[in-house]
């Protein structure tokens, strides 16, 4: 058996080469260790939220990271984004990041443009004010900056439509998805788009063929939308309003009052059908000078294809729908009718709600 034996210069040759060895070997695994360090394994929460507004520069991204606590390791930080030329790559927007995630995941998710995008359902027949309101409060616009662009002469140009002074009446009701990043510029151009997809061609020819510009369409529709209770009346509505303008009447809408009126309490009175603004079609012949909420398919397309009939009046039945008329008599018939059921009702729910609070 024989013995390795190191001459006495071979001995610290080894030793520097176990020892570089050694080294190595710590660093890489240093190395390894924080690469795949989660970015924060300290907070409770297993999230954040991080918001990137856009035209953002890389400090400002960087800033927002380091003060959610997402950098541990900012030297990695900086060589991997050098490496992937985040720079010019980081995409606007809400991103969730997940506590977890290591540096890596970290830029890579911010480049993926996998932004959080806020479902909000604009309802038929809301007016522009309420859909700041509505959009302001899900923290996608700033309600006043909203405001400020509703008579916006390049959104105005989006319509299409020429004769159009405010942004009422194309704000389609849908469902949308919009990120916190988006300016308000942008929400409305998507909610203008959605109106220019649904009055489409079709309809342009369908307006011309029954006389009409499609800003009379809207606008007609805008009040249909409003005084409709119940779907099924929705053509019969429109055939009355065309029935009137037809006959030179004047619409006697209720809807297109409130919309003239700064400040309205619920209570509509005699007095405010006539006082005279633009909108008092009870004191105005024709239609408002603007739409007066923004009206959905169905609104718009029972004003392209009215029921065919000869009714002038209708009033509210109480329960969502309408009873129609063809003279003032059988009018005035039918709002005495219902306006007795009405105060019949209400009558009845006070004398119910006495007799629960005499009896606790």
């Amino acid at each position: 058996m024989k013995l390795l034996i190191l001459n006495d210069w071979k001995r610290p040759l080894l030793i520097v080469l176990v020892s570089g060895v050694l080294t190595i070997s710590i660093f890489a695994g240093y190395v390894f260790h924080i690469y795949n360090s989660p970015i924060n394994k300290n907070s409770p929460e297993i999230s954040s939220i991080i918001l990137i507004p856009r035209g953002s520069t890389f400090d400002f991204v960087t800033n927002r990271i380091r003060e959610k606590g997402l950098q541990p390791y900012p030297r990695l930080y900086r060589y991997l984004a050098k490496q992937l030329k985040i720079h010019t790559r980081v995409q606007a927007g809400e991103f969730a990041i997940k506590h977890s995630w290591n540096t890596y995941e970290l830029l890579q998710h911010l480049v993926s443009g996998k932004t959080i995008r806020h479902k909000i359902t604009i309802p038929e027949g809301e007016n522009y004010k309420q859909i700041a309101n509505r959009l302001h409060k899900a923290g996608i616009v700033d309600k006043e900056v909203m405001i400020s662009l509703k008579n916006d002469p390049d959104l105005l140009k989006k319509t299409g439509i020429p004769e159009l002074t405010t942004l009422e009446g194309v704000l389609f009701p849908e469902t949308y998805f919009f990120s916190r990043a988006e300016t308000e510029r942008e929400v409305l151009s998507a909610m203008i788009a959605q109106y220019r997809k649904v009055f489409n061609y079709d309809f342009l020819e369908r307006a011309k063929e029954i006389g009409m510009s499609e800003y009379y369409v809207l606008t007609l529709a805008s009040i249909v939308e409003k005084e409709t209770g119940a779907d099924s009346d929705r053509p019969m509505i429109a055939s009355v309003f065309h029935n009137r303008l037809k006959r030179r009447m004047r619409l006697d809408s209720d809807p297109t009052v409130i919309y003239g009126m700064k400040d309205f309490d619920g209570n509509l009175t005699r007095k405010h059908l006539r006082t005279p603004t633009p909108y008092n079609t009870y004191m105005r012949y024709g239609l408002p000078p603007t739409p007066i909420s923004n009206p959905g398919r169905a609104s718009l397309e029972s004003v392209l294809y009215p029921a065919e009939n000869k009714y002038l009046y209708f009033v509210a039945r109480g329960d969502g729908s309408s009873q129609f008329s063809k003279t003032l008599r059988e009018h005035n018939k039918a709002v005495w009718k219902y306006q007795k059921i009405r105060k019949n009702r209400m009558a009845m729910q006070r004398k119910r709600k006495n007799s629960t609070s005499a009896n606790p």
